[in-house]
């Protein structure tokens, strides 16, 4: 934990937050915007995964929060997790919850399936078709949806029970401390 002014604590580096919205806009993009298929729509997928190999590098070899290292998805994690929960206050200083990592490699899964199924659709000879890999693709992208969805129900829910701002710092990284 890294004080930046009496009443802020640093949550998130600025790569890490860049990312974040970087797959927002490119799954936001393809998912409602798009034509799939497209060459706008295959570059904004190029970019997504690029975006996820470069966090899973920061993930290896960053520090603070955004570190692999902070991951603890012990049962002592999980129960800590909870009781901060049922204590309606979860410390400031924190980084993602148990509950949070899954979601983190859940996502990073999804999106490199997606990456690699859309290329395959792609590059694969025309011979053998690829609407298999369409469907895949597809239910893959329905899949990262739910995600998402569970994902934002979650972040509004943990930050109202647990009394904790969760979005301002994925904005700013920075978050209001305690005491």
């Amino acid at each position: 934990m890294s004080r930046t002014k009496q009443d802020t604590v640093r949550i998130w580096h600025p790569l890490i937050r860049v990312i974040h919205w970087w797959l927002v806009a490119a799954f936001v993009a393809n998912y409602f915007l798009l034509e799939a298929g497209s060459q706008i729509h295959q570059w904004v997928g190029y970019s997504a995964v690029t975006a996820i190999v470069i966090r899973i590098i920061w993930g290896f070899f960053g520090k603070g929060y955004g570190s692999f290292r902070q991951v603890d998805l012990t049962r002592e994690a999980f129960e800590e997790h909870l009781t901060h929960l049922k204590q309606r206050n979860i410390p400031a200083q924190s980084g993602h919850n148990p509950v949070g990592w899954l979601m983190i490699f859940v996502v990073i899964v999804l999106f490199v399936a997606l990456g690699i199924t859309g290329f395959m659709m792609e590059e694969i000879d025309a011979f053998f078709g690829n609407a298999t890999l369409e469907l895949i693709h597809e239910w893959l992208a329905h899949s990262l949806y739910v995600a998402a969805l569970i994902h934002i129900f979650a972040v509004l829910t943990v930050g109202w029970i647990g009394r904790i701002q969760l979005i301002r710092p994925m904005l700013t990284g920075k978050r209001q401390s305690k005491g």
